[in-house]
């Protein structure tokens, strides 16, 4: 069996299609857990028909202290020997799960990757399929740092359910996901790759990922899976420098282009990139260097071709509310 985790809430526009797209499987024997808050739109009511409908689901509704805790109480709840998590304004397409697992049986994984389809008003985006690779945790942690292929989201896998003993989400931390994925990789003994696209991930306007105080959460996500990484992957120290280098400048953008920046938070920021520039990381490369730069010494430049260049993305991709 494949248990599949959804959280809901305040997702009245999408979750029924992303639950019709896991009961649409052509793989028959799963199990949906849909963890529920009580919220402010029919998210809720939507849940309880569907649960009514398929003896497939299960359905745990109350108020969580957040995603974490929302997870935590969907693991609890897990029969199946394999595990995913879809989110509840995403949709997935009917033979994933059955693709996935027969990666991990052909491959004897641990865990499967899918590649993703990126979902916007007036388009559609995607991954190109290419064939399948088998890596080690240290390859497919050099993937994840790299920014090309896939990253430490829950979402584009399927898990044995084996290699989340002992591990749970962390409910003090609210970018949860990578600092539990980082791990899950790192007890892997094999991890099955597959470009081709099978997750439609819903690009959506509502974004807390540039503001003050999610800026700040997601620094610090990353610096717990900075210091994980460093002890148990030292030879990723290089691809970890460079990956929170730019983590840093990204931070630094976010919060100048911010409604309410923090000067606090940017000089936190900037100290952070000063550290790593310490470091003189041959993996920094020309362009990552160029932006560091500016992000130190000439930040009202950095914030102009931020802002222009999100006006002309924003031209072209319109992202859902």
């Amino acid at each position: 069996m494949i248990s599949i985790i959804m959280i809901v809430y305040d997702v009245e526009k999408y979750v029924e299609q992303s639950i019709k797209s896991v009961l649409a499987q052509t793989y028959k024997d799963i199990e949906l857990i849909l963890v529920v808050g009580h919220g402010p739109d029919r998210s809720e009511e939507i849940c309880r028909k569907y649960a009514d409908m398929d003896p497939r689901i299960k359905l745990i509704a109350g108020d969580a202290n957040g995603i974490a805790d929302a997870r935590n109480q969907g693991m609890a709840a897990v029969s199946g020997d394999y595990l995913g998590f879809v989110d509840s304004d995403d949709y997935i397409e009917p033979e994933m799960y059955e693709r996935m697992l027969e990666r991990i049986q052909t491959y004897d994984a641990d865990i499967a990757v899918c590649g993703r389809f990126y979902e916007y008003m007036n388009t559609t985006l995607s991954d190109k399929p290419k064939d399948p690779v088998v890596l080690n945790a240290g390859e497919a942690l050099s993937v994840t740092l790299s920014h090309e292929g896939f990253f430490l989201h829950c979402w584009d896998k399927l898990y044995s359910r084996k290699i989340f003993e002992g591990l749970t989400f962390n409910t003090d931390v609210t970018v949860e996901d990578r600092i539990v994925v980082d791990r899950l990789i790192s007890k892997a003994d094999r991890i099955v790759y597959d470009p081709t696209p099978l997750y439609h991930f819903r690009e959506r306007s509502g974004s807390n990922s540039k503001r003050s105080g999610m800026i700040r959460n997601n620094i610090e996500a990353d610096l717990l899976m900075e210091k994980f990484l460093n002890e148990e992957q030292p030879s990723l120290s290089g691809e970890c420098n460079r990956f929170m280098l730019y983590e840093y400048i990204t931070a630094i953008q976010n919060e100048l282009t911010s409604d309410v920046p923090s000067k606090d938070d940017v000089k936190n920021y900037r100290e952070g990139v000063k550290r790593l520039l310490d470091t003189k990381e041959p993996l920094f490369g020309r362009t990552l260097k160029l932006k560091a730069y500016l992000a130190l010494y000439a930040p009202a430049l950095l914030k102009y071709y931020t802002k222009r260049h999100a006006r002309r993305v924003s031209t072209q991709l319109e992202r859902f509310p």
